[in-house]
């Protein structure tokens, strides 16, 4: 094989072995909770043996070599020899983080290293020494004796598969040659009974009775050799081509827009046609590339089950974690970016929310807490909520923990009202916990999820009922690839601030501004809502400060941005502008409007971070 090949083959590898290892973890954690579930069982160890398989061909000797002990005790709970219990799902689990970290090392060219005896010694379901036999290089399988109709047991197939596989277990030999039935065929229901035999079902009730041997029949005619077979429905693309095709899309909206511009403009009748003719098409394309860059936010939800078991053992709680809207698409760029913020959210509800088994006792709740994590799509935006049934928040302690801590004064704590009690967990330097641990007490986390989420574009809600439990909503748009604006102008200059930021506008009318505690506000449904005048930010040329007023919900804030005009909303293309802007608060960057001039787009959250002079939203008096 030449290099390339062998390169092709070792990425293919990786991507097919690594889709298996993530559904493993996911299909572990529920393997533990049901350790009776026969389908699940076999599906964990068709996992392994195909990873073995792959890595055998590639002779990724200590893969095999792992892939192959746990098979071995999955194997004997299959023939029901054993029933797994946490001991073994501990080593089935440490198995699979061993073996994530040796697809990274296959992934950067890296040697890998054997598995550690202890491991291997605690996957053997009879406790017996580890050996580590090197993998022999896989030989030929021998031609079939031309023989009468026969059947193999249990160990001959997985043999036989080893060897197909290049996988042959440690210590063990070719298989024997194997007779061969003459040229038959067998229908579904018998080749399903003659898995199931093979596989360790027959026993099981409601399975088929063993296939001791299928009887011939005769012989199907051959195709011609001119039939095609089916072309495959699907293909592999590389994410860098899908890319391009999205940003090639992008230039493309840019470039209707102008055209409705200038149709509207010129009041050509053919012209108006062709940009409406075009209009419809780019729409359609527009969608079509959106919805290649879609994924089923199961992929990102699959990782979560074994976090929280390794959680809830960590923190000697019983907590059973309930996935729902699996099925919910979500732009590929929001996956990676919203695991961390997921993973924060999960370990405050555990932490924070759900109560230690005698406690929900003594409250008359199950011992088992139940945490569930459920996303949905609402308009052009995903929506993702964290429940759980523990104790809920207090308004109370959060005020005075609040205080302690030096996040508000006690007059500004007086002031919050409940739901702006729950949201000082995302206030800088806050937290609720006694004492420091490795899981909580810092008062970083929860911050660190309503900067991260804001960066994207995306707000957050709280709800709680004490004693009943909380939910944490965050929402972030449908994608990132194409982001919707509502175009501004100040002075001069136009700005694009992100729509889904954006709850209202409204004129601000003589005498509704005001000063509190120093700071510019507008009396707005009864309440204060701290204004940012963007002509000062802007430096634009106007002496007077704009009048129409953009309410914007940044993280927990709510705050009004003074505009002099408000001009639509617009989809547009988000670029970059280079280095010489880099770190200048307020700005994510550039695009071009339909009548082809130069809008600068607003980052909501360094425009928020560079105004924490003014206190969340407070009630006017007066």
């Amino acid at each position: 094989m030449n290099a390339d090949f062998d390169n092709e083959l070792r990425q293919d590898f990786l991507v097919e072995a690594g889709e298996l290892l993530q559904r493993l973890d996911e299909q572990l954690v529920g393997l533990e909770a049901a350790p009776g579930d026969g389908e699940l069982l076999n599906a964990v160890f068709r996992a392994f043996h195909t990873v073995k398989g792959g890595a055998g061909f590639l002779a990724l000797e200590p893969m095999v070599v792992l892939c192959h002990h746990a098979e071995d005790l999955l194997n004997e709970a299959r023939n029901g020899k054993l029933v797994l219990g946490a001991v073994h799902m501990d080593a089935l689990l440490e198995s699979l983080d061993l073996l994530n970290g040796m697809m990274g090392a296959v992934g950067s060219g890296a040697p890998l290293d054997m598995p550690p005896p202890a491991l291997l010694a605690s996957l053997l379901p009879d406790n017996r020494p580890a050996a580590v036999v090197p993998v022999a290089a896989p030989a030929p399988a021998p031609a079939p004796a031309a023989t009468g109709g026969g059947t193999i047991d249990d160990s001959e197939f997985e043999a036989l598969l080893d060897s197909m596989y290049g996988s042959a277990a440690p210590g063990t030999v070719a298989p024997a040659p194997l007779p061969a039935a003459p040229a038959a065929t067998i229908d579904d229901d018998e080749f399903e009974a003659l898995l199931d035999t093979l596989h360790g079902k027959a026993g099981q009730p409601g399975a088929a009775p063993p296939a001791a041997a299928v009887p011939p029949t005769p012989a199907a005619p051959v195709a011609p050799a001119h039939h095609a077979a089916p072309a495959e429905s699907t293909v592999r693309v590389d994410t860098a081509r899908l890319d391009t095709l999205v940003n090639h899309a992008g230039e493309l909206v840019l470039a209707r827009n102008r055209l409705l511009s200038l149709a509207a403009r010129h009041g050509n009748e053919a012209l108006a046609e062709a940009a409406g003719e075009l209009d419809r098409i780019t729409d359609e394309l527009q969608s079509a590339v959106m919805g290649m860059r879609m994924q089923p936010v199961g992929r990102l939800f699959q990782r979560f089950p074994r976090i929280v078991r390794d959680l809830a053992r960590q923190l000697g709680k019983e907590v059973e974690l309930v996935l729902e809207g699996e099925g919910t698409d979500l732009d590929r760029s929001l996956v990676e970016a919203l695991a961390d913020p997921l993973i924060h959210l999960l370990r405050n509800a555990l932490d924070h929310g759900v109560e230690m088994p005698g406690e929900r006792e003594q409250a008359g709740k199950p011992r088992k807490g139940r945490v569930c994590l459920s996303a949905s799509q609402r308009g052009e935006r995903i929506v993702i909520a964290v429940r759980d049934d523990g104790r809920g928040m207090d308004p109370e302690i959060l005020r005075r923990k609040a205080v302690e801590k030096g996040v508000v004064d006690a007059a500004q704590a007086a002031r919050l009202s409940e739901v702006e009690c729950y949201e000082l967990i995302f206030r800088p330097g806050f937290s609720t916990a006694a004492a420091v641990s490795d899981i909580s007490g810092r008062g970083v986390g929860m911050d660190v999820v309503k900067t991260r989420i804001t960066e994207l574009g995306g707000t957050l809600a709280v709800h709680s009922r004490l004693g009943h439990g909380s939910e944490l909503e965050l929402a972030v748009p449908l994608t990132l690839a194409v982001l919707r604006v509502l175009m501004v102008r100040v002075d001069k200059r136009l700005l694009a601030l992100p729509l889904g930021n954006v709850e209202e506008v409204f004129e601000l009318d003589d005498g509704q501004d005001g000063l509190l505690d120093g700071r510019l506000v507008a009396r707005h449904r009864d309440r204060a809502l701290p204004l940012v005048d963007l002509v000062g930010w802007a430096a634009a040329a106007a002496a007077s400060a704009g009048r129409h007023v953009a309410v914007l919900h940044i993280g927990h804030q709510r705050l009004g941005c003074l505009v002099h005009e408000v001009l639509g909303r617009e989809d547009v293309i988000v670029k970059p502008l280079g280095p010489l802007f880099d770190g200048v608060p307020g700005v994510a960057g550039a695009t071009v409007t339909g009548d082809g001039r130069l809008a600068l787009v607003m980052d909501l959250a360094g425009l928020a971070s560079g105004d924490r002079q003014f206190p969340t939203s407070l009630q006017l008096t007066g």
